[in-house]
């Protein structure tokens, strides 16, 4: 096993909690939105289903990406932050810094693909149910 990450821990966290408190600054704006509407009338109430479909979907991104910046520094805080959880070696400073959260090197993520919701979401990639998108 490769040593984790030791020089820049500190931009490492700062980076982590800025993007924590940005993400969570945007979930406070979504529920104060949505809240804000009150009753709508019946002819509008299509728009506003879809809309607060489309808005917990957002959210769900969000916190996904909140429980991976939370694995981060948890991971900063016991000294395995940098380290590739599938092939342990260190994962490289450019990827850090590109995405501080990131679990995996370019080569094992490839590897592991996209097969959980959490490594799709967090990407921003959008799969809506096959009823939704068709």
């Amino acid at each position: 096993m490769k040593q984790p990450v030791t020089t820049a821990r500190g931009n490492y966290r700062e980076m982590l909690l800025s993007k924590r408190h940005e993400v969570m600054a945007g979930l406070g704006i979504k529920f104060d939105s949505l809240a804000r509407m009150g009753r709508v009338a019946e002819e509008d109430q299509a728009q506003i289903t879809h809309d607060e479909f489309v808005s917990l979907r957002l959210n769900r991104l969000d916190y996904l990406q909140l429980r991976m910046i939370d694995e981060a520094l948890d991971r900063l805080t016991s000294g395995d932050f940098g380290i590739c959880l599938a092939c342990e070696e260190p994962i490289p400073a450019k990827r850090l810094k590109a995405l501080p959260w990131a679990r995996y090197c370019v080569n094992c993520q490839e590897s592991v693909g996209n097969d959980t919701p959490e490594d799709r979401d967090v990407k921003g990639v959008l799969r809506l149910p096959a009823a939704v998108g068709e």
